[in-house]
């Protein structure tokens, strides 16, 4: 039986077996390059098209957000919360910087953070878009950037013309959070303009719905002020046209001197009413402009409180209203425009006077606080109001409902020129009031514009006569207000 065993090959089919294998090395390689390729094609389509689907999913869910907040500081937690779920982060902060162009940065909002860094971060220079990954070089503003969410890999953008900036952050590249790359420039942006649009138009929308509010106020206001104005300047009016027509050259009366005498004293009395109601009106509208200037000098409190209540005195006599005082041993001093001053006073004892009923009081005292201002309350014991009709009596034009102060004239503008002018000094007006006991409006001015001594600050004289107020009529004839 004959055996047969193969050959040795030669050295031509060695040679051609290595050719033929290297072939096919290189066929794999291309083909195994070509499949990389096209799987990172894929994959790049599929994170494109997954930021496009983040993107347009940002803004259907941000725009929401918008009826589910009543101010635009609400928007940012959701936003931020709805950015995360989206793009499948880890953290994420909203910051703003203040002042505009300087680099500081202060977190308004964050998700995902243990505690909110309270500390504001400067950025010596601010990138318009910036990201880190795992080949990143720690070196500014990368290292400032990741301390901001204390996570290595972050993405960030940055708003210049808001001063707006918001940055996400990751604790590590994976498949799920896979590294960042500059086509994520995209999502990040898209996120941040979303963001601003639906503020600015939240902003908006607040702002339209406080100036509806204002111009309701306003349009009530000006009916408040018509009715008003109509039915307290009418009866002066009737008064001037009535008696003046009694005692004009032909008429049909036959008036004695004596009754003459009378009916001018009515006719002096009405246009006087008539002037000071027109007064108040100019002042009130001044205040309302925030056009009222004041003169301010060092003037003697006590003085200032004798003068107004001598003022006030045959009123109160007229009405059966005793008046009292209690001031400080001490001289006080107080950086007042004399004139306006003497306003508020003078406004705050007619009202006292004119609610308070025969046998009541009304006193004056000026204290001293306990931060070094001054406060000066006039007290009356007449028929008082709630507590929540101080707010009202606050108000231009109103009137609180009761019997007693119907039958008083007046345009209600006594207690809001009063609190415009107090706080024109850089003060306040406080109301106290309790029906049936009395009401209290004290006046504070702050530490500032008080000093105790014998003489002013400098040792300059405060007398002085007082310059016109800025409706053009003597300081004598800014007189009680209702």
């Amino acid at each position: 039986m004959n055996h047969r065993f193969p050959m040795s090959a030669g050295p031509a089919d060695a040679g051609q077996m290595e050719r033929e294998l290297a072939y096919y090395r290189r066929e794999c390689n291309t083909l195994g390059a070509g499949l990389l390729r096209l799987q990172e094609e894929q994959s790049q389509a599929f994170r494109e098209a997954r930021r496009s689907r983040t993107v347009a999913k940002l803004i259907r869910e941000a725009y929401r957000l918008i009826d589910q907040s009543d101010l635009p500081e609400e928007l940012g937690p959701p936003m931020l919360a709805t950015v995360l779920e989206n793009t499948l982060c880890d953290r994420a902060a909203l910051l703003q910087e203040h002042p505009r162009g300087s680099g500081q940065f202060t977190v308004m909002h964050a998700v995902g953070l243990p505690a909110p860094a309270l500390v504001p971060v400067l950025l010596p220079v601010v990138p318009a878009f910036f990201f880190t990954t795992s080949r990143s070089r720690i070196e500014p503003p990368a290292y400032q950037l990741t301390a901001i969410l204390r996570v290595p890999y972050i993405l960030w953008s940055y708003d210049e013309t808001t001063g707006t900036a918001l940055i996400l952050g990751n604790q590590s590249e994976s498949n799920v959070s896979r590294p960042f790359e500059d086509a994520d420039q995209e999502i990040v942006e898209g996120a941040l303009s979303v963001y601003i649009d639906i503020t600015l138009r939240k902003r908006a929308e607040v702002e339209m719905r406080e100036a509806r509010i204002m111009a309701e106020e306003a349009s009530s206001t000006r009916s408040r002020f018509l009715a008003t104005l109509t039915h307290e300047l009418r009866t002066p009016l009737n008064a001037i046209i009535g008696f003046s027509e009694m005692m004009a050259t032909g008429s049909r009366y036959q008036l004695t001197a004596e009754q003459v005498g009378e009916f001018n004293t009515h006719v002096f009395k009405s246009a006087s009413h008539l002037l000071s109601l027109i007064n108040e009106i100019l002042d009130y509208s001044a205040l309302a402009r925030g056009r009222t200037p004041l003169t301010l000098r060092w003037t003697e409190a006590g003085e200032l409180v004798s003068a107004s209540l001598g003022a006030a005195s045959a009123a109160a006599a007229e009405r059966e209203v005793r008046l009292a005082t209690e001031l400080p041993a001490q001289k006080l001093w107080i950086r007042v425009d004399r004139t306006r001053f003497r306003q508020i006073l003078d406004n705050l004892l007619s009202n006292a006077i004119r609610f308070t009923g025969a046998g009541g009081l009304v006193g004056v005292q000026v204290v001293v606080m306990p931060d070094g201002g001054l406060r000066l309350e006039v007290r009356d014991s007449g028929i008082g109001m709630r507590a929540e009709d101080i707010p009202r009596a606050l108000e231009p034009f109103e009137q609180i409902e009761n019997p007693f102060s119907r039958s008083v004239t007046g345009t209600g503008l006594g207690l809001p020129i009063a609190r415009g002018l107090a706080q024109a000094h850089g003060g306040s007006l406080v109301v106290e009031s309790e029906p049936g006991v009395g009401t209290t409006v004290a006046v504070l001015l702050p530490a500032e514009a008080m000093h105790r001594g014998a003489a002013p600050p400098g040792g300059r004289s405060a007398e002085g006569s007082d310059p016109a107020s800025p409706a053009g009529r003597p300081a004598e004839e800014a007189g009680a207000k209702d």
